[in-house]
């Protein structure tokens, strides 16, 4: 598989090489899909260059911890678009939660921001790279915060909480498996959810999403959740969800 994907969850490469020996004659087609589809789901948010540099922001963050935390949130493709009103976005998102212990679900590096302001994060991703930087991150600052390495696709047992994030998620998962979006958030042990959804590309491209995103969970959603909230907030559209009781 090459370097580039040394750190991705083995369930998550075994699974994209099962799929693929079934869908492609040769094994260089296979390999070359297997490689497409882990660069869409991690290898275009953060690479590996980008995961060493965050590592020496770590060792010489003493200085100036501030500074180095921001800088790392930076080289992650999802944080660093939250990053200009990164504050205000949580205070908004879970402020009116009242949570203490927080679900991160293809955490990504949020839970190092989330850490940083006084959460109680678990996060759930498969880069292991961004894994073990925020257990090592935690660790040196005293953080409640920790991270697994797993495949969400592989239904692996979710530490419970007393919220939930599942941000820029489900269409990913979609994409991968119909139907996975809603099985996971039927199944998250928490009492509520904040989804998101993007609406412009990684590009920069707006091209419908919100209306596109908003009719179909809105759809998907309506049989077995209650929808608390819905509002934009800095680009992204956000629901804040509750499981129906029955």
């Amino acid at each position: 598989m090459g370097s580039k994907y040394i750190g991705v969850c083995p369930d998550t490469v075994a699974r994209l090489e099962t799929q693929a020996a079934g869908r492609y004659r040769s094994a260089k087609e296979a390999d070359k899909a297997v490689k497409t589809a882990l660069h869409q789901i991690t290898g275009a948010f953060m690479t590996p260059d980008e995961l060493k540099r965050a590592r020496r922001l770590l060792a010489g963050s003493d200085a100036e911890p501030e500074q180095a935390l921001r800088e790392t949130l930076r080289l992650h493709a999802s944080t660093r678009e939250r990053l200009p009103n990164i504050g205000a976005f949580y205070e908004a998102l879970l402020g009116p939660l009242n949570a203490r212990v927080v679900l991160d679900l293809a955490c990504g590096l949020n839970p190092l921001y989330l850490g940083s302001i006084g959460y109680a994060v678990r996060g759930v991703d498969i880069s292991g790279g961004c894994v073990s930087l925020i257990n090592d991150w935690a660790a040196a600052r005293g953080w409640d915060v920790s991270a697994e390495c797993r495949d969400l696709l592989c239904d692996p047992p979710l530490p419970e909480a007393d919220a939930a994030l599942a941000m820029k998620l489900l269409p990913v998962l979609e994409q991968q498996q119909k139907g996975a979006a809603m099985k996971l958030l039927e199944r998250i042990p928490a009492p509520v959810v904040a989804v998101t959804f993007p609406l412009k590309t990684l590009g920069g491209r707006s091209v419908g999403m919100e209306s596109h995103y908003s009719d179909w969970f809105e759809a998907e959603a309506r049989a077995g959740f209650d929808i608390l909230r819905r509002e934009t907030l800095f680009g992204e559209l956000c629901y804040i969800v509750r499981r129906r009781a029955g």
